[in-house]
């Protein structure tokens, strides 16, 4: 910056060097132009340039040459930064040179038969605009071509599964990004239309089938998945093949990860990581039925409330809705530093302008009112819940006291305040509950469906199963045991759950709340259940071990747990949504009366800590849920 204020490097008329730059460039096109000129003379008279023409060459040579450069400067060829030339920039430059050739054509047509003497030959016309384009684009892409050859030869020799735009992107910010350390030898793809082409310079090497194969003879050093539309099993087939060999395996986001956040064009490589246990067990892509846009126009302008918006599903809810252009979006957590880490992600993002962090209790009633007033939210999100089995079991007053009354005092703010919607989260484990915490979150469900019928608010829930990578979860378990060398510890060999990702489950719950009314219940397609087993061996293999180097022990279940979920009772009616993946569940109808007196009843055992009263009052709401043999034992004693 200059002591006047002005940036004297951000014009190219007070830049000596980049002045200097264009002038040679503008002078190099001279000469180019003149020397076209002149192959067009010898080729047309076959090395014999008769006299008259020879004078007629040497005047027209830098009249041409001077009239090509201002049309040039016209079209911004030389405002073009050549070093990242491609297709675009030498369309523009064959526009610049063919207009020079078509007002030759003209005045030849039109003025020649007047100007003989001025008039130059159709031939030397066509054959002068042809070598001056290639001249001016050759001295331009040649050393481009050379820069991408020299660079290829760098970096680790990476193999790319899938020869679409996703693998050209890839191949292209390779190139002009060397610190990246990718060296693109070749692409593997399985439509047999494409084997043996090439994109890029780079060969189709074969399929999937010949991956083992391929890897060998090229000395490939890691494989990158360049497309999301790869379903686990072809993704567990590549890290079957890639393990071994100790071959590094990467994958670019599914469309659910980037819903948020969508990559700017030419920044493929920013969205391609490290494989997950999410790529192995999730199921086959499927696009959201509502695209970014359309929740967009649902959500931009609203008050947002997220409770639990520092925990594994709310966090994600707050990431989403941040891109959906809020009036505020205000985060609800107990829990000061995931409240921390939430706001200061969003902040990031450069999404801090919508988000309003809040420190708050649920169980604090008057801060919850006092929140409600100050913020007056249209539309509340409630994420926040005590999810974890072995510890409500130990604890179930605070169960009830987090599950089912913070709930109920919620959803009668959200009414009374004139909240337009209200979604709660819901868990499988409470269909047919066998613990305490799923009990709570079916009476929760109960109070949201029988407030729904009286309320003026939209009041809903989405029930879904486990998602994979929460926080507490197996995943993060088996994580840290693979680490310490294990063993990891299975509660039975054929216990089995449900899992989601974490982004496509909160995109669901999202959409899920365009279209609750009467306290439905929403069920998430969760696809096919997984065995924990499966689940610990896919884990096991990802980190690069054995089962032999890092054990399995089965150490029986815990307190409270299912050997398998479901997601819906025998009562109640399920229905396909319009929106895919979605399906409504119209629950078992409710008695307002009996609600009322069991949550009157629940008052005084959670006061007193009461677990077996509590346990007791659970068993009575016909729910499924019945006391534990052990608990009946112990009360017998």
């Amino acid at each position: 910056m200059s002591p006047s204020g002005s940036f004297t490097g951000s014009s190219p008329a007070l830049n000596p060097a980049l002045r200097q730059s264009r002038a040679g460039v503008v002078l190099l096109d001279f000469v180019l132009v003149a020397f076209g000129v002149l192959v067009a003379y010898v080729a047309r008279f076959e090395g014999a340039i008769p006299s008259h023409f020879f004078r007629h060459m040497v005047v027209v040579a830098p009249v041409l040459a001077t009239t090509r450069i201002l049309v040039n400067t016209i079209f911004g060829v030389y405002r073009l930064v050549w070093r990242y030339v491609g297709l675009l920039e030498a369309v523009r430059m064959a526009q610049a040179v063919a207009s020079v050739s078509l007002l030759l054509l003209v005045f030849r047509f039109t003025l020649g038969p007047y100007l003989p003497h001025v008039s130059l030959p159709l031939s030397i016309i066509v054959m002068e605009g042809m070598f001056t384009f290639l001249a001016m684009a050759g001295v331009r892409f040649v050393p481009r071509i050379l820069r991408e050859r020299i660079r290829r030869r760098t970096g680790a020799a990476t193999l790319l599964i899938g020869a679409g735009e996703g693998g050209l992107a890839i191949v292209k910010e390779s190139i002009r990004h060397q610190e990246l350390g990718i060296r693109p030898i070749g692409f593997i793809d399985d439509d047999p239309t494409k084997h043996g082409m090439e994109i890029a310079s780079l060969r189709i090497l074969g399929t999937l089938r010949d991956l083992e194969r391929v890897i060998r003879a090229t000395g490939t050093e890691r494989v990158i998945i360049t497309s999301a539309s790869f379903g686990p099993k072809s993704v567990s087939r590549v890290m079957d093949v890639c393990n071994p060999l100790g071959v590094e395996v990467r994958i670019v986001q599914g469309t659910y990860e980037r819903l948020g956040a969508p990559p700017e064009p030419g920044e493929m490589v920013k969205t391609v990581r490290e494989v997950r246990i999410e790529d192995l067990l999730s199921r086959d892509p499927v696009p959201p039925s509502l695209s970014r846009d359309d929740l967009v126009r649902t959500f931009s302008g609203k008050r947002i409330l997220v409770t639990g918006a520092g925990g594994s599903i709310g966090g994600e809810l707050c990431r989403q809705l941040a891109h959906m252009l809020p009036a505020q979006l205000i985060l609800a957590e107990r829990d000061e530093t995931n409240l921390f880490h939430i706001e200061r992600e969003l902040v990031a993002a450069k999404m801090g302008h919508v988000s309003v962090p809040l420190l708050l209790d649920l169980m604090d009633s008057k801060a919850v009112e006092r929140a409600f007033k100050d913020f007056q939210p249209e539309v509340v999100f409630h994420a926040a819940a005590y999810k974890h089995v072995p510890m409500m079991e130990r604890f179930p007053w605070e169960a009830v006291r987090n599950n089912v009354f913070a709930t109920k005092q919620l959803i009668e703010l959200a009414d009374e305040h004139g909240v337009e919607s209200f979604v709660m989260i819901s868990t499988d484990k409470a269909i047919n509950p066998t613990s305490v915490m799923g009990a709570t979150k079916r009476f929760a469900e109960q109070i949201v469906q029988d407030f729904a019928t009286r309320a003026k608010t939209r009041f809903s829930c989405v029930r879904f199963g486990n998602v994979l990578g929460s926080r507490g979860s197996v995943v993060g378990i088996f994580r840290e045991q693979i680490a310490a060398g294990g063993p990891v510890t299975v509660t039975h060999p054929e216990a089995t759950r449900y899992f989601m990702t974490i982004p496509e489950a909160a995109n669901l719950v999202i959409q899920a709340s365009t279209i609750g009314h009467r306290g439905e219940v929403f069920l998430l397609d969760m696809g096919d259940p997984v065995r924990i087993i499966d689940l610990a061996r896919q884990m096991i293999r990802l980190s690069g071990f054995t089962e032999e180097e890092v054990p399995i022990k089965v150490i029986g279940t815990r307190p409270g747990e299912k050997l398998f979920e479901e997601l819906s009772t025998i009562g109640e009616f399920l229905a396909p949504t319009e929106l895919r993946k979605i399906h409504r569940c119209k629950p078992v109808p409710v008695d307002p009366a009996k609600v009322s007196a069991l949550i009157e009843r629940f008052q005084f055992s959670v006061r007193g800590h009461d677990s077996e009263g509590i346990r007791g009052l659970l068993a009575e709401m016909d729910i499924g849920y019945q006391v534990p043999a052990a608990n009946r034992t112990s009360d017998a004693q």
